[in-house]
């Protein structure tokens, strides 16, 4: 098995399946493939909660990488004055 790219709702422990459905089961989880689609999907969803779960296999050999929300961009932010 190769490596899959997951989300997962840190205080639940259920796996994103596509289409606002959560699954309690690794495998039936959809592999978004790649970290920055895990990343574009939380945010185009508004999720909260979330972690990007980079598995290959072996419960050993997994990676937890947990999503903060979204910060407001540079133009957004207003200059401190002089």
């Amino acid at each position: 098995m190769g490596m899959k790219v997951l989300l997962r709702h840190s205080g639940m422990s259920l796996y994103y399946a596509g289409c606002k459905h959560w699954v309690g089961d690794l495998d039936s989880a959809m592999d978004l493939g790649e970290v920055e689609r895990a990343v574009e999907l939380s945010r185009e969803e508004a999720f909260t909660d979330l972690e990007i779960l980079v598995s290959y296999g072996e419960p050993d050999c997994e990676l937890v990488l947990p999503l903060r929300p979204k910060k407001a961009a540079d133009h957004d932010i207003t200059p401190a004055a002089d």
